[in-house]
């Protein structure tokens, strides 16, 4: 027992060449692996006590409530490890049985690193405490995938390590440090902020020069991803590094999946995301805006991209197309497919041609950009990339008028709720025989009153043109009165009576 990693090591070497009960000093291989694993505890070897845990597929009492809690909660979780030989990622939809869930962890996570599988077990038990306390934090964030967690809290752990944070004797970094995160304070203050911890200095210091997460304890695990979902500090990090995390952690922006549907909506041809094609139909016909049928389909074929910070380059992208959709009705996809992967490539090649980049294939400079900068930034270059491809393939739904909704003679011309209420102007050719006799001084009483009421049926606004002369009558011409105005009256020979061929009704 004085070298107990040793000593578990054959232990497990004689378990696979034999069986586990195969009796050496009166003690079997189990019982004697058992004995390596208390006094792991014992002496806090955490690297130890879950590797001896993972041989011995030991399992906590409370994983499958844990998975419940955060399966009621809308969440998806994911085990096992991707992209490793032997290896496969399991997501669990519905609350399964402990028995289930134990052998799906241990079939899922390689059988060289039974670590890995304990380690899983103790972040869903982390992010159900969370969930629980503090849901919130879960907001954007639709499936948990463990794999991708781990190798979150190894970014974030390695971040603290390679920006100087950490200076200690003994402790060497072969990354050189990420630019842009150079006011990252120095030792225990960003320590004790990050992962608020309890333990003193030299414990917190001696946790952080292990170089695998596994070493990490219990409690200090639960810490960094309580730093991680909460995004304690996180101004602190490069463009780059938020990235990554973001893009490890699975997290979107609000409303994301609904805007992805608009985006679907409107583009006849479908969408393709990393290399995946999503056709229009059936999938608008399927399933519904609001559904998490969709937003788990979306979900995942951007789980399928291996680098974070491209996965998280991708939902900036689809964000920009969105706002631009939302903004222009008259924008409509409807001649070609939206490749996203040649507009982010289009995107970083204007940035290219800008800064005189000539490497096309390395994207770091692009990723270390800002997303939100006025000036310079991702959503600059990727805005630029979406307008080029709108122009290019005049994906225009509708007339683009500059005048408005109807042409300019519909706008001069007064609506017809306005048309009936106005005043009708017609205009006479000749006066009649009543009004001649008034203009000459003559009527009689009868016809004035004949007149007026007919005046007051036609609410018209007659112009009566000047009279010329006849020359068989004889009669006086008014071309020497001048009208008064429309308020005045008129003094004629036969009275004092207004002139009705001016009024207004």
């Amino acid at each position: 027992m004085e070298r107990p990693r040793l000593l578990a090591f054959a232990i497990w070497i004689l378990w696979s060449r034999t069986h586990p009960d195969l009796l050496v000093h009166n003690f079997t291989l189990r019982e004697r692996l058992e004995k390596v694993y208390r006094r792991a505890c014992q002496l806090r070897l955490w690297w130890l006590v879950r590797y001896c845990a993972g041989r011995l597929h030991k399992a906590m009492n409370s994983l499958a409530p844990a998975i419940t809690n955060m399966l009621v909660r809308g969440k998806q979780i994911t085990l096992g490890v991707r992209n490793r030989p032997g290896a496969r990622e399991e997501i669990i939809v519905r609350p399964i049985a402990p028995s289930d869930l134990n052998r799906l962890l241990f079939e899922c996570c390689p059988a060289d690193e039974p670590q890995a599988a304990v380690f899983h077990q103790e972040l869903i038990i982390a992010c159900s405490d969370l969930m629980s306390h503090n849901p919130q934090v879960f907001e954007g964030v639709l499936t948990i995938r463990l794999s991708w967690l781990s190798d979150a809290i190894s970014m974030l752990l390695n971040y603290v390590r390679i920006t100087g944070a950490l200076k200690f004797s003994g402790v060497s970094t072969g990354t050189p440090p990420t630019p842009g995160t150079t006011g990252i304070p120095t030792e225990l203050d960003f320590i004790r902020k990050l992962i608020r911890t309890k333990y003193r200095r030299e414990k917190v210091i001696e946790e952080f020069k292990k170089s695998c997460i596994y070493d990490l304890s219990p409690t200090v695990v639960k810490d960094v991803v309580t730093a991680l979902m909460t995004r304690t500090n996180w101004h602190l990090l490069s463009s780059l590094q938020t990235r990554r995390l973001n893009g490890a952690l699975n997290r979107m922006p609000v409303n994301f999946y609904d805007r992805v549907w608009t985006i679907l909506e409107r583009s006849t041809h479908g969408i393709i995301i990393a290399d995946q094609f999503l056709p229009q139909q059936p999938t608008l016909s399927d399933m519904t805006r609001f559904e998490l049928t969709f937003s788990y389909k979306i979900e995942a074929m951007l789980s399928r991209i291996s680098h974070p910070e491209y996965r998280q380059l991708l939902v900036e992208l689809l964000s920009i197309i969105a706002t631009i959709l939302e903004r222009n009705p008259e924008i409509a996809f409807t001649h070609s497919r939206i490749d996203c992967d040649s507009l982010i490539k289009k995107g970083f090649a204007l940035f290219a041609a800008e800064e005189g980049i000539k490497d096309l294939n390395d994207l770091t400079p692009f990723y270390q950009l800002e997303g939100q900068a006025l000036s310079t930034s991702t959503a600059t270059f990727l805005t630029k990339a979406v307008v080029e491809f709108i122009l290019a393939g005049r994906h225009f739904s509708q007339v683009i008028n500059i005048f408005g909704e109807g042409t300019p003679e519909e706008k001069t011309l007064p609506s017809q709720h306005h048309r009936g209420k106005m005043p009708k102007i017609a205009y006479t050719g000749r006066a009649s025989s009543e009004k001649k006799k008034r203009h000459v001084g003559g009527s009689s009483s009868s016809s004035q009153h004949h007149h007026h009421h007919q005046q007051q049926q036609t609410p018209l606004l007659r112009l009566a043109t000047p009279l010329t002369p006849e020359p068989s009558s004889g009669t006086v011409t008014p071309r020497a009165i001048t009208p008064s105005p429309l308020s005045s009256s008129l003094n004629t020979s036969g009275g004092g009576g207004q002139d009705e061929s001016c009024r207004l009704q």
